[in-house]
């Protein structure tokens, strides 16, 4: 009986034993910490800088010009550009169009220049209900000018406009579609 006794306390030795092991075998598997120079090495060599969700705040003689908040940003130092990855751009401004709010699958700030090339699946809106979507589109810093050579849709209540080209000059809160313009009057729903 004695003897059978031993074994059974070396069995559940050897299982405890084994279990801790398995445990921590797993642990470490599961929680691996990686060394920095892995890290780097996984990154674009290209990159200087990568953040997650950022919020970037241009000003201009202490005023606010625009916000952009994107949910990555990859800093390029040699040709001095940021390019954010899913970003919402807002300008603020008064007239009845009141703040644009355009959103982009990405968008290249030049740190040299002040300007914005947005590319991918754009849509604007305005605070007073006008939307406009197309392919890309620039903003131009010195002109304060969004402007694109690609087709334009834009919808303001029963009114509606498709062309190619458009500028909107966002301080005169002035919009020109540029060729083939096409524009709709709907009527007045009761």
């Amino acid at each position: 009986m004695h003897y059978f006794n031993n074994i059974r306390r070396i069995i559940a030795f050897l299982v405890i034993a084994a279990a801790t092991y398995l445990t921590v075998a797993i642990a470490l598997k599961v929680h691996k910490v990686k060394e920095p120079r892995d890290i780097l090495a996984a990154l674009p060599k290209n990159i200087d800088l990568s953040l997650q969700k950022v919020r970037y705040t241009n000003t201009k003689d202490g005023t606010t010009q625009w916000d952009l908040v994107a949910s990555k940003v990859d800093y390029y130092n040699d040709p001095g550009i940021i390019r954010f990855t899913a970003p919402e751009m807002v300008f603020r401004g008064g007239g009845p169009a009141g703040k644009y709010t355009l959103t982009a699958d990405t968008a290249d700030y030049s740190k040299n220049s002040g300007d914005v090339k947005m590319v991918g699946n754009i849509t604007a809106t305005t605070s007073s209900g006008m939307k406009f979507t197309t392919g890309h589109v620039e903003y131009n810093a010195k002109r304060a000018l969004i402007s694109t050579n690609d087709h334009v849709k834009l919808t303001d209540g029963n009114f509606s406009v498709e062309g190619n080209g458009m500028e909107i000059m966002v301080n005169d809160k002035r919009l020109k579609v540029s060729r083939n313009v096409t524009a709709v009057i709907g009527s007045r729903k009761k």
